[in-house]
């Protein structure tokens, strides 16, 4: 599930490693999954970073310019975010409701922009394989799981209409 593309800050509960209880690290994805299952870390909650970012990303998007870059890691971090507030509700059900209420709030903004980003940046995808099949220039915007898209989409229209 997590690729190690993203980082991840986590606030460490105990020594571990080269790290102090207390420092807070900035490790992959999947070090902070562990790391927060494991009880030695706490994951340090910056979804409203990652949904500023997106906020950022489709304002770009809906200027009906092509593709824009990706800040890097942004799906990865998105998708480990929501991971997070998901399991933190599951957690910690004797949390105050406020907290949880505020961790449900997020994790519902995030997966709405997620999906809404997703969809926008698939449907400039596809008029990018109508349009530029197999650009280099069109590749170099796209994140790795976009252009795993773009390039069989682009196999696929070369295929049905000619190169």
């Amino acid at each position: 599930m997590f690729t190690g593309r993203a980082l991840i800050p986590v606030k460490l509960l105990k020594p571990y490693g080269d790290w102090k209880q207390g420092d807070i690290a900035l490790v992959e994805d999947w070090k902070a999954k562990v790391l927060w299952e494991s009880g030695v870390g706490e994951v340090v909650d910056e979804t409203d970073k990652v949904i500023g970012e997106i906020d950022g990303v489709i304002g770009e998007e809906r200027k009906g310019e092509p593709l824009t870059p990706l800040p890097a890691g942004l799906y990865e971090r998105a998708e480990f975010y929501i991971y997070y507030l998901e399991n933190y509700v599951r957690r910690n059900a004797g949390e105050s409701i406020e907290t949880l209420g505020v961790k449900m709030t997020k994790l519902a903004n995030l997966k709405k922009k997620y999906r809404y980003l997703k969809e926008l940046r698939f449907k400039k995808i596809m008029e990018a394989v109508r349009l530029r099949p197999n650009s280099l220039e069109v590749l170099g915007r796209l994140s790795p799981e976009e252009r795993r898209i773009y390039l069989e989409l682009s196999k696929i229209r070369n295929e049905w209409l000619g190169g």
